[in-house]
């Protein structure tokens, strides 16, 4: 089951949970922005199950139903909201679980209004009233922080500071993969380029595109009538041309002439643009070395773009799926963490080779849809189909080629590396 944007932004089957002290509004807020049917609310399980949604006695078995009803809600992929004070992290868990069980997204809506403003809207209430030792303690108990909750897994983290903001809520716009799904056409998807421009432009003149002043930093390159480029990731590392190899992606992107998705070498570029720890390997120091010397705007303008790309493409109508590393047909269109993750990095089995190197799921083999699956990030010496999926990381950046499937054709074409840019660890 695929997502879809549902009126507010928010993908149908996301978990929505609310995070706040009593006397915060977030019922009223759930009333507000959602239907009575997605919104889960503790104080009515406790009415099912006591007759009385003030009865903390009652409070274990209302949870019990609270987490029935939304395990029901997420296998079905329904938008599930759920109204507690889940101030608690221990609270807070069992959600996490069971949005990762069924590949849902799961986004937190933190309430951070003042307590003294949580106390006179709790006395205002005509339901049920707590004291103000009450709120002061779950005050105490809230995240400190967004990052407290991102930490934990949420994605998105969205933050209400008042009464006003609550009002004018409206989800952050988030790129999702389900946004393209209606775009249709002939598509030229091209592995990964590790910083290899001059075969990039080699290989996009082989294929009809436009490429006017090549020798330019950024040439301008026009796709034929009815096509679209995809980059299937790793733009950069190892290469001889990191920066340049940014930029025309970059271009082509804003232009309309390709769409792209991220690798894992680009995730890990964006990680340390973002100020994140992370080990400096495999052709890191290169790109970095180049954006530096590039400047700070520069390293703006890639790591914005770095961060707008989705985890992986759904295209003409769900028949084409572009994904980095590959992506099983059960996450296809799901927008969560372990989605993304597959997407970028697939999975690893726990062991490693004779080389060293981490033994991955081997997801192609056991794929069985209808849905095209077009990925990279394994260099093999050869493109070949396997079911309905087929690998186009030919190895350029070690020596290999630089490979595009044309989609409807199914068609490869190839150009040879200029030379060996970095030796590979083990052979194609």
């Amino acid at each position: 089951m695929t997502t879809q944007p549902t009126g507010h932004g928010i993908a149908q089957g996301t978990l929505v949970v609310l995070v706040g002290p009593s006397g915060s509004g977030k019922s009223t807020f759930a009333r507000q922005h959602f239907k009575s049917t997605q919104i889960v609310s503790s104080d009515a399980c406790r009415a099912m199950v006591a007759d009385d949604e003030a009865d903390q006695a009652a409070t274990t078995a209302a949870f019990a139903v609270l987490h029935s009803i939304v395990e029901q809600r997420l296998r079905a992929g329904r938008l599930t909201v759920v109204d507690a004070t889940n101030v608690q992290a221990k609270a807070r868990r069992p959600l996490l679980e069971l949005a990762a069980r069924y590949h849902r997204p799961c986004m937190a809506i933190l309430f951070e209004l003042p307590p003294q403003v949580c106390k006179e809207r709790n006395r205002q209430r005509v339901d049920r009233v707590v004291g103000d030792f009450v709120v002061d303690r779950q005050c105490a108990q809230a995240p400190v922080s967004t990052d407290t909750l991102r930490h934990e897994g949420f994605d998105p983290v969205t933050v209400l500071h008042s009464a006003e903001e609550a009002d004018a809520f409206g989800a952050p716009a988030r790129f999702s993969p389900s946004m393209w799904r209606d775009k249709t056409g002939s598509f030229d998807m091209i592995g990964d380029v590790h910083g290899c421009c001059d075969e990039l432009l080699s290989l996009l003149k082989v294929m009809g595109y436009k490429v006017e002043n090549p020798d330019a930093l950024i040439p301008r390159i026009m796709a034929p009538e009815g096509r679209t480029a995809v980059f299937v990731g790793d733009f950069t590392d190892r290469g001889p041309d990191n920066v340049r190899s940014l930029l025309i992606v970059m271009a082509m992107v804003r232009s309309g002439a390709a769409l792209a998705v991220p690798g894992n070498h680009d995730d890990k570029l964006l990680r340390a643009l973002q100020g994140a720890p992370v080990k400096i390997s495999n052709g890191l120091d290169r790109t970095l070395q180049e954006l530096s010397a590039a400047g700070e705007e520069m390293q703006a303008l890639v790591r914005d773009f770095l961060d707008g790309l989705p985890s992986h493409l759904i295209l003409n109508g769900g028949g084409l799926v572009v994904a980095h590393a590959g992506l099983p047909q059960e996450l296809h269109g799901v927008d969560s963490p372990r989605a993304r993750d597959i997407a970028l990095f697939g999975t690893p089995t726990g062991r490693r080779d004779e080389f060293g190197l981490k033994v991955m799921v081997d997801w192609a083999h056991a794929y069985e849809s209808e849905a095209v699956v077009v990925w990279g990030h394994l260099p093999v010496a050869e493109a070949v189909w396997v079911g309905n999926s087929i690998n186009i990381d030919t190895g350029c950046v070690h020596g290999g080629s630089l490979t595009a499937l044309r989609y409807p054709e199914r068609e490869l074409v190839s150009v040879p590396a200029a030379r060996v840019y970095s030796a590979p660890i083990k052979p194609l």
